[in-house]
């Protein structure tokens, strides 16, 4: 059991909300009304000019990664417990684990965003930005779970269906905003270019079942890939100026009517051409089937071995139609033979292999949905296979914000409302709400606290300050995931940001050293007035 545990412990090692910079991460993500410059851009474009001239980014970068179950506490608690004895001092109730998880298995995922070193600025109303994002996500079934600790229930069939999804892209953005006076609208417009992209589908439901004499199960997956994604999305948004009283209001819509065609031949051809290699070719997929044919001591006694009884193949397989596949008599054929067939004169639903040497009938596998999946390891020429370009959506979600600046304490109070219009790599059709704080009492050295609440982690907390070098900026942003400390989480968010971030002089809102070099300079510019009025008498 021991073993089990560090075993998840480091595959959560090893791999949300949308946080984009190591600010808004210690505000929990109220950022709709305080986000400004290129920062602005996929928070809420209108927010560009606000409080700034020009910004350009130096570096900047966040990582989040979490799981739906494991936490140090939860790990202390199944380290070495009891799970059947209840006047054990170190029971734990098995039920307890299944209760937590809610049927959905365990689950991983990582979200990393990336901002290009000097390719995130704005100037005045307009911005340019362009990031590198990378989400990646994974789910065992339940039955993992089941199994290990409540073991395998005679004639019941255990769901073994797994999800997989891997996306890397690149968005770049144009973005422009508008001040009316009292308000500003501002929108971007961008590009999104698909990188790399792969999910898990099951093929019919894989199953795992015990009968009473033996262990029987089946599962068929297809591990479809895209490479190279092409798409465009919108983001529009409104934003009022800080009022006397210090409040402002915010709304925006993030990725509006977006999507993603992925398989685009240009992408491909030019990395092939500087000699990028790809595991798989165009119009092909990986294939992974496993099945257990009556599995018991029995027949492992008998003289079966583990490889008879429990089989697994790996293979690369290309996807047609089952009404496109030519239905002929072999042995009334003019011509060169089809690579695979239907044969009329005997089984209409059995597909035949023209060549073995090539591909193998027996690896051929068809579904109900029509479709036929034909290995592709020796065969050279996939013309016969239509290429499946395939679209997906892009996460769209919608943010309501205000914020109140007590300009004499220094404190700055923001919260949101926000809610996502799909559940596409991390995003979820569910309300949440941010607050968070912001405390300048030391203008170099910025305070920041916020919380989330709501969605499928329920809680997150975000901590950050940061470092003020004038008008050179850099920002630190921590975070708990479904806790409020690090024995309770469940995850964590981290985040470094580096920017310039240039204003025109405002008076009242310089620092004291400011202050001291203006006050320096005068002095300074007076004693030079003086020795030259001196001379010129």
């Amino acid at each position: 059991m021991k073993g089990v545990l560090v075993l998840c412990s480091l595959f959560i090692l090893l791999i949300g909300q949308n946080i984009q910079d190591a600010r808004m991460l210690g505000l929990g993500g109220a950022y709709c009304t305080l986000s400004s410059g290129f920062r602005a851009v996929g928070i809420n474009p209108a927010n560009i000019n606000y409080n700034t001239n020009w910004t350009v980014n130096i570096f900047s970068s966040k990582t989040n990664i979490l799981n739906n179950f494991l936490n140090l506490n939860r790990y202390n608690e199944l380290n070495g417990a009891h799970f059947d004895n209840p006047l054990s001092t170190s029971y734990y109730p098995k039920e307890n684990i299944s209760r937590i998880l809610k049927g959905q298995g365990l689950q991983f995922a990582i979200n990393s965003i990336m901002s290009i070193p000097y390719l995130n600025f704005s100037k005045d109303n307009y911005a340019f930005t362009s990031n590198l994002i990378f989400y990646g996500d994974v789910q065992f079934p339940q039955a993992f779970i089941d199994l290990m600790f409540f073991g395998n229930p005679i004639g019941k069939e255990l769901d073994m269906s797994f999800s997989q999804n891997i996306l890397s892209s690149l968005e770049t953005s144009f973005s422009y905003a508008y001040d009316f006076g009292e308000i500003s609208l501002g929108g971007s417009l961008k590009y999104l270019q698909g990188i790399y992209y792969s999910n898990m589908e099951e093929l019919e439901t894989p199953y795992f079942k015990t009968d009473t004499t033996a262990f029987v199960g089946s599962g068929n997956y297809l591990i479809k890939q895209g490479l190279g994604g092409l798409g465009f999305a919108l983001d529009l948004g409104l934003s009022t100026k800080e009022f006397d009283n210090g409040m402002k209001y915010g709304v925006s819509i993030i990725n509006a009517f977006s999507s993603m065609e992925w398989n685009n031949k240009a992408l491909m051809n030019g990395l092939e051409k500087l000699g990028v290699s790809f595991p798989v070719r165009e119009k092909e997929y990986f294939f992974f089937s496993f099945k257990i044919d009556s599995l018991s001591s029995e027949t492992l006694l008998g003289g079966a071995s583990t490889q008879d009884l429990f089989k697994t193949e790996t293979y690369k397989v290309s996807i047609i139609n089952v009404d496109e596949i030519p239905v002929i008599d072999p042995l009334n054929y003019i011509g060169d033979m089809p690579p695979f067939y239907i044969d009329q004169t005997g089984d209409l639903s059995e597909i035949v292999s023209s060549d073995e040497q090539i591909i193998e009938s027996d690896k051929i596998v068809k579904i109900t949905d029509g479709r036929v999946f034909i290995p592709t390891d020796n065969l050279n020429d996939l013309s016969s296979f239509k290429a499946e370009a395939f679209t997906m959506n892009y996460p769209t979600f919608l943010r309501f914000g205000v914020s109140k600046n007590f300009k004499e304490e220094d404190v700055v109070i923001a919260a949101d409302i926000m809610t996502g219009f799909d559940n596409m790599f991390g995003n979820e059709e569910k309300w949440k709400i941010s607050i968070g704080t912001e405390i300048n009492k030391n203008p170099k050295i910025p305070l920041r606290l916020g919380i989330t609440l709501g969605g499928k982690d329920k809680q997150r907390v975000g901590f950050g300050t940061g470092y003020n070098f004038g008008n050179m900026k850099l920002d630190i942003g921590y975070g708990y995931i479904g806790g409020f400390s690090l024995n309770s989480t469940r995850g964590a968010d981290l985040a470094l940001s580096m920017y310039y971030d240039y204003k025109k002089s405002d008076q009242n809102k310089l620092t004291f050293i400011d202050k001291i070099k203006n006050f320096l300079s005068t002095v300074f510019d007076k004693v030079k007035e003086s020795f030259q009025s001196d001379e010129n008498n």
